[in-house]
């Protein structure tokens, strides 16, 4: 294996971390002193961190694929 397609599976694999991780400690999601406001700012972390979790493992597919 070449180096970039190690690095695309260490990409893949965090994204899968990470999303296990927000998926069983939502708390994570949530900062102190907001407790009242917690809707807003759940969704919209969420909505970030799924945004950020793809685009990553978008990058580690490309490296993953690409051919020289």
């Amino acid at each position: 294996m070449k180096n970039k397609e190690i690095l695309g599976f260490i990409l893949i694999g965090a994204c899968l971390l990470i999303s296990l991780f927000f998926s069983f400690n939502t708390d994570a999601l949530i900062p102190n002193g907001y407790e009242l406001a917690l809707n807003g700012i759940v969704i919209s972390k969420a909505i970030m961190v799924g945004i950020s979790i793809y685009l990553t493992f978008k990058i580690g597919q490309l490296l993953i694929k690409k051919k020289e």
